[in-house]
């Protein structure tokens, strides 16, 4: 269970599997090149390096 205090919101994403978190950076990656606002995609950055620390982090069952 991650919780970054740095973070602008608190996620328990213990209940998530490793397919669950990669079908969420997939669609991260799918819409990044929609962002039109480079605040937007700095954002949008942030939470992507977010899940893929999880990713690296946990040891997740599928």
């Amino acid at each position: 269970m991650t919780k970054d205090k740095n973070f602008p919101f608190n996620l328990d994403l213990s209940v998530l599997d490793t397919g669950s978190i990669t079908n969420i950076l997939n669609d991260i990656e799918h819409h990044l090149p929609l962002m039109d606002c480079e605040g937007d995609v700095s954002q949008l950055m942030k939470v992507k390096a977010f899940f893929e620390d999880e990713l690296k982090l946990a040891s997740r069952l599928h």
